[in-house]
C-alpha cells in the first residue's frame, strides 16, 4: 500500500475516535433521564415502577401482612380460652318448708290459658332438693375470652308459662323467644327495674331474636301476669341449672380455684369456693333454709297470684 493511502486511513481513524469521544462526553453531561417520583414506602409505589413482572406479582402480597398486624395484636390482648378437663358436680338443697305452689287464680279467666290447670313453678322441691337454681363460676372468674355459640338458645311460651323457667347463655348469644300458644302474649323484659323491650307476640308468630351482654334478664307478660322466666347472661360457658333432683354438673373447667355462685329466683344468691383439678370432680353443696328474702331482681313474684 502507498504511503499516501496509509496516511488517509490513519486520518479517518483519528476522526472516528474523536467523534466517539465527543458523543460520550455529551451523554455524560446530559445525564440519565430522571425517574418518576415515588411515594415513600408501601408496595403501591413498587407496583408503579418498571420492575420485571415477577417482582410486581410478589410485592403486593406484602400488603395483607401489614393488615393482619392489628388482628394479631387483638388476639394477644384477648387470649384464647383455655382448654379444661375439670368437672364441678353438686346439689342444691332446701332444708326448710317450701312455699306451696298453686294454680294462679287469673288463669281461669284467661282464654286458652284456662284450658289447663298448671301449677306455678317458682319453687319446685323434690325430697329436699331444689330445682331451677342457676349455678355458675362468677363473672370474670375464668381467665380467657369466649365467643358466643352459633347455636341459638330458645325460650318458648307453652301453656301460658315460660319454658324453661331459667337458663344460661354466653354474652351476646342469640336467644329465640317463641310463642307456641294459641293466644296473644306480650314479651316484657327487664334488667333490674329497667325495661329492655316490650313487644306483642301472637300465637305462632315468628320468634323474637334478642341478645344481651350481661345481667339477669327477667321475662314477663302483661296479658298474663303470672308468666315469668329468666335468662342469665355470663361472659363464659361454665354454668348449669339444677334439675328435678337438685343436681348440676359443669364440665370442661380449667384447673384452678374459683368463686361459685348459686342463684334462685325466689331464694336469691349463695356462694362457695371451689378448687378444680383435671383428674377428680369437685363436689359442692348449696343449702337454702327457705327463709331467705327474695332477690332484688325478682321481688314480689308470688304476690296476688292465689
Amino acid at each position: 500500500m502507498h504511503r499516501r493511502d496509509l496516511a488517509s486511513l490513519s486520518a479517518l481513524a483519528l476522526t472516528a475516535l474523536a467523534l466517539t469521544a465527543l458523543a460520550l462526553t455529551a451523554l455524560a453531561l446530559a445525564g440519565c433521564p430522571e425517574e418518576p417520583s415515588r411515594p415513600s414506602g408501601g408496595t403501591a409505589a413498587i407496583a408503579t415502577t418498571a420492575a420485571p413482572p415477577a417482582a410486581s406479582v410478589e410485592k403486593p402480597a406484602a400488603a395483607p401482612q401489614g393488615a393482619e398486624a392489628p388482628k394479631a395484636a387483638a388476639q394477644e390482648a384477648a387470649p384464647a380460652a383455655p382448654a379444661g378437663k375439670g368437672i364441678i358436680k353438686g346439689v342444691v338443697k332446701l332444708t326448710g318448708k317450701p312455699v306451696e305452689m298453686k294454680v294462679p287464680a287469673a288463669r281461669k279467666d284467661a282464654p286458652v290459658c284456662q284450658d289447663k290447670d298448671v301449677l306455678y313453678n317458682a319453687v319446685v322441691v323434690n325430697d329436699g332438693k331444689l330445682k331451677d337454681t342457676f349455678v355458675r363460676i362468677a363473672v370474670r372468674g375464668v381467665p380467657g375470652s369466649w365467643k358466643a355459640p352459633d347455636a341459638h338458645a330458645v325460650v318458648d311460651q307453652q301453656d301460658c308459662m315460660y319454658v324453661p323457667r331459667i337458663q344460661g347463655v354466653v354474652s351476646e348469644q342469640q336467644v329465640d323467644i317463641k310463642n307456641s300458644d294459641r293466644t296473644l302474649h306480650n314479651v316484657h323484659t327487664y334488667k333490674g327495674s329497667e325495661t329492655l323491650f316490650n313487644q306483642a307476640q301472637p300465637g305462632g308468630a315468628a320468634p323474637l331474636t334478642k341478645a344481651w351482654k350481661d345481667g339477669i334478664i327477667k321475662l314477663t307478660c302483661d296479658v298474663h301476669p303470672w308468666m315469668r322466666g329468666f335468662v342469665v347472661v355470663t361472659d363464659h360457658p361454665f354454668f348449669a341449672v339444677s334439675g328435678d333432683d337438685g343436681s348440676f354438673t359443669i364440665e370442661k373447667v380449667p384447673a384452678g380455684k374459683y368463686k361459685l355462685e348459686a342463684w334462685h329466683p325466689h331464694y336469691g344468691l349463695k356462694t362457695a369456693d371451689v378448687t378444680v383439678a383435671d383428674d377428680k370432680p369437685a363436689q359442692v353443696t348449696f343449702t337454702y333454709a327457705g327463709t331467705e328474702p327474695e332477690p332484688a331482681e325478682n321481688k314480689d313474684e308470688l304476690k296476688g297470684l292465689w
